[in-house]
């Protein structure tokens, strides 16, 4: 088959989770089902620099203005991405929900991470409410021949808030870097490169309001007198992040909070291995990879009892309510108090469970199912 696949979630650069997902299922699918040809698309006016795959992964970038082309396809549905793309495609793949004009009867699977616009609209800024009611989701997902859920609570979420037929939806769990762990050398370079602590209290992720960041300031501001560990807030910024800077401002134990930005992907795993704790009290994740990236590292971890979490990593994570700061306080004080590393089997539990080879698989399996049945 030739599949294409929508990769404009990649065109700005950003290391969210949406990018990792698409990014990684591209080099999974081509990996496991080599026999087909995978057609990558976006448009951008200028390029964009694209992680290099494998010799059956095309690129068709298209140059037309932004503004002008996203207008036209929003309001008359024009141009039809099949009909720009050089070569017959028989199925397109939509790895995070955007317009996507299609001739009518083209068959096309969509996946969803998360409804948070739907469930969270205050933590977002007008800008990105505006997005989100541009880009239709409610209609895409209807429209779908097929839906891809990424966790049971986003299917649960889909039929509940938009009506869609259960049997319309699939649940296919992404997968975990296999990667091995991290040697004491890769934690030194990074703790000297990222002016880490000694000991340090770690999240990881967007700083957004979803995320909860305030709240962890304000746990470990309560325990701080207790504990030697520091506080270290690592990824990039994202919107409405005054809380988190008014929450540092307040906290008498500012100098030991360190926001340090983006990390770059092979630092990663050394971070995570670094900490000797891992928190990620987050109000609504659709999966949610940092607690799994972070288990992986043999970093104890640290998430709230809600969403997707306890779905994705609640039998190896310690759960709290992520409105209970008290509670939060408590727990982290509990764990720093005698530390202990994840064990090695967990590690192995992980990967069963979350494989990007068998996700790819199952991808393919559906897109080639949709294109079965109109044939």
């Amino acid at each position: 088959m030739h599949i294409a696949i929508d990769v404009r979630s990649l065109m700005e650069g950003r290391h969210s989770g949406v990018e990792e997902y698409t990014t990684r299922m591209i080099d999974a699918m081509s990996r496991v089902r080599s026999k087909h040809q995978y057609h990558l698309f976006y448009n951008a006016a200028k390029p964009v620099q694209l992680p290099l795959f494998r010799k059956n992964v095309s690129v068709h970038a298209f140059r037309h203005p932004n503004k002008l082309f996203n207008t036209s396809q929003l309001l008359f549905r024009f141009p039809k991405w099949d009909r720009i793309i050089p070569v017959p495609i028989d199925v397109f793949f939509v790895p995070n929900p955007r317009l996507i004009p299609l001739t009518h009867g083209k068959p096309f699977v969509t996946v969803a991470h998360d409804i948070s616009y739907e469930r969270f609209p205050e933590f977002l800024t007008w800008k990105r409410k505006l997005w989100h009611i541009a880009m239709q989701p409610k209609s895409l997902l209807a429209r779908s021949s097929h839906i891809i859920a990424v966790s049971e609570h986003t299917k649960n979420d889909i039929i509940e808030h938009y009506r869609i037929n259960n049997n319309r939806i699939s649940v296919v769990y992404p997968g975990v870097p296999d990667a091995p762990a991290a040697l004491p050398v890769d934690v030194h370079r990074i703790r000297i490169k990222y002016r880490l602590p000694n000991q340090f209290i770690l999240f990881f992720g967007a700083l957004e309001p979803r995320k909860n960041i305030p709240a962890i300031i304000t746990a470990f501001s309560a325990i701080a007198d207790r504990v030697p560990h520091h506080l270290v807030i690592a990824g990039e910024s994202g919107w409405k992040s005054q809380a988190i800077t008014d929450a540092i401002a307040r906290s008498q134990y500012k100098e030991r909070i360190h926001v340090i930005g983006f990390v770059e992907e092979q630092d990663k795993g050394a971070l995570y291995a670094a900490a000797d704790l891992f928190i990620y009290p987050s109000f609504y994740e659709g999966f949610g990879f940092p607690p799994l990236e972070a288990l992986m590292a043999g970093t104890p971890v640290v998430v709230s009892f809600n969403a997707s979490l306890p779905e994705v990593v609640g039998q190896w994570a310690t759960l709290i309510d992520p409105y209970n700061t008290p509670q939060l306080a408590l727990v982290l004080a509990e764990l720093l108090r005698t530390p202990k590393r994840v064990p090695l089997n967990v590690r192995k539990q992980i990967l069963e469970k979350y494989s990007w080879e068998e996700s790819a698989g199952k991808v393919v399996d559906i897109l080639e199912s949709v294109v079965s049945f109109r044939a």
